[in-house]
């Protein structure tokens, strides 16, 4: 920001040195009477120019407040170029509500030096928006165009004026060829419009076939057109993209991610793709890619709180890693799942761990694609072949009901899933299920990598559950079945009760399962 301000008060300064030393300066050691006597003639004195510079300025003057006011301070994300550009346009059409009685070559002078320093930043709002670098853009050329236009405007009608004229022309050509190289992105139509009606007005201006007066109000209202435009237009869309930025989380960052896996993906199975297709790509690759937000601070704080929920990352950071304490909260009626993969003992001898790894992580990618789909259940770890759901730990009330239910649906899509994965000798898969109602405490233990813990009785009891469970069955203590009976799950699930069957360490209990002659009819209703 103090780049900026050092920039608009240089422009300033300099407005001031050309107005009040170097046209005076010029005029009085070259004798420049010129030709065409307008030149030195006064706004005022041209009835048609003043009402139109005038009015046109306190017009834009009253927008260009009210747009630094919000962009100062309502808007969220300051556009500090946009700002420097609004007072840069603004000192410029003060001098004219100010100054009645400046001259036109005094008009004109003040109106390239303006140009001179609202173009860097007009091409800055637009690489900032498309996140290229305004060296890509040949900005030099045009920088040198500008600046010798400044210098020649004195001698206008001479010889050197034209010679000049020319030569600039060319590096004008070569600048507007780098912008049209850009024509895919977003505002470059825009700025190569803009930039061909001043080519055109310049045009006018040197062939000289309308008044001078004419000229200078189309020059004017361009003025007007283009600085408003990229004040508007371009700075909202780069303060929206930057709004988007820092608000993005990690599942959007999860979204863009997959979009772009995906079309790597297409490419890899699309060897002919055509050259649109491919810029399309491209094109598509790069406004998803700029979505992600350079300072991934936020994120980090999200991933942290998803780790540790209920405010514990507060008490995490507040308290430090190296400090030794313990954080839990209790909760009741949090539905807890366990699943393992049966014989995965007699798989992980037979092949080596490379294969086993993929395995898992086949099977892991398949189930926690489900698991999204069920709004109240949060994967809590995997070890192994363990894999351990619970719902809901955010809840705000009481919801176990549904939770059950969901909890349910998602075992009995788990042993549909499984079904579809093989190993690599086509040998088929198997899991059991155990799911079980109860009190838990959730927090973390120790300070070594924090990982969101759940312990309880309720645990221990639905991982013997799982344990005991018949191959692709759910097995389910009483408490799940006091609610589940009673749940419609809009397909037909019907439970069986087991008796005496022994859990390690906690003795022989009632259980309930969904029988396992009836799942294929029960799996093909999901």
């Amino acid at each position: 920001m103090l780049s900026l301000l050092c920039f608009v008060v240089l422009y300033y300064n300099i407005d001031v040195l050309f107005q009040k030393i170097y046209l005076p300066f010029i005029i009085e050691n070259n004798n420049i009477i010129v030709n065409n006597i307008i030149n030195i003639d006064t706004i005022y004195n041209n009835k048609e120019l003043y009402f139109l510079l005038n009015m046109n300025s306190y017009f834009m003057l009253i927008l260009y407040f009210y747009t630094l006011t919000y962009r100062i301070f309502i808007s969220n994300s300051t556009d500090k170029n946009c700002i420097a550009l609004t007072f840069i346009y603004m000192k410029h059409i003060v001098d004219i509500i100010i100054t009645p009685n400046m001259l036109l070559i005094d008009y004109e002078l003040s109106r390239a030096v303006m140009w001179l320093f609202t173009t860097p930043l007009m091409l800055k709002m637009y690489s900032d928006a498309n996140d290229i670098k305004l060296k890509d853009l040949n900005i030099h050329y045009h920088l040198f165009v500008i600046t010798v236009n400044i210098f020649i405007i004195p001698f206008k009608n001479r010889v050197i004026y034209y010679f000049f004229t020319i030569f600039s022309s060319i590096l004008e050509i070569l600048f507007l060829k780098s912008l049209f190289k850009n024509r895919q992105l977003p505002f470059t139509n825009l700025y190569i419009l803009i930039w061909i009606i001043f080519i055109i007005i310049n045009i006018l201006d040197i062939l000289q076939i309308f008044n001078p007066i004419y000229i200078h109000s189309l020059y004017n209202i361009a003025d007007t057109l283009c600085k408003f435009t990229c004040n508007i237009v371009v700075s909202n869309y780069n303060e929206q993209e930057i709004i988007m930025r820092e608000n993005m989380d990690l599942q959007s960052v999860n979204f863009i991610s997959h979009m772009i896996k995906s079309m790597k993906e297409f490419e890899i199975d699309n060897q002919k793709l055509t050259t649109f297709c491919k810029n399309i790509m491209v094109h598509i690759k790069k406004n998803l890619t700029d979505k992600i937000p350079a300072k991934i601070e936020n994120l980090k704080l999200e991933l942290l709180k998803k780790i540790l929920p209920f405010n514990l990352d507060v008490d995490y950071i507040k308290l430090g890693v190296d400090t030794n304490f313990s954080t839990n909260k209790e909760f009741d009626f949090i539905s807890i799942l366990f699943m393992d993969i049966v014989n995965y003992t007699e798989l992980a001898k037979k092949y080596n761990s490379d294969i086993i790894f993929e395995l898992l992580n086949n099977i892991y990618n398949h189930f926690d694609n489900i698991i999204k789909k069920y709004s109240h259940l949060q994967k809590i770890e995997k070890i192994d072949d363990a894999y351990m759901v619970v719902g809901d730990i955010y809840r705000n009330e009481y919801n176990y009901i549904d939770v059950i239910k969901e909890i349910i649906l998602l075992g009995l899509e788990f042993i549909k899933e499984i079904k579809t994965i093989k190993t690599p000798d086509n040998i088929p898969l198997s899991i059991r299920i155990g799911i079980n109602l109860g009190t838990v405490n959730i927090g973390f233990l120790g300070n070594e990598i924090p990982r969101l813990c759940i312990i309880g009785n309720a645990v221990n009891i639905s991982a013997r559950l799982q344990s005991t469970a018949e191959e692709n069955t759910i097995q389910m203590s009483h408490h799940i079945y006091e609610q589940a009976k009673d749940i419609d799950f809009e397909i037909d699930i019907k439970f069986k009760k087991k008796e005496n069957i022994f859990l390690k360490n906690i003795g022989s209990v009632t259980t309930y399962n969904i029988e396992p002659k009836i799942n294929n009819s029960i799996i093909s209703e999901l």
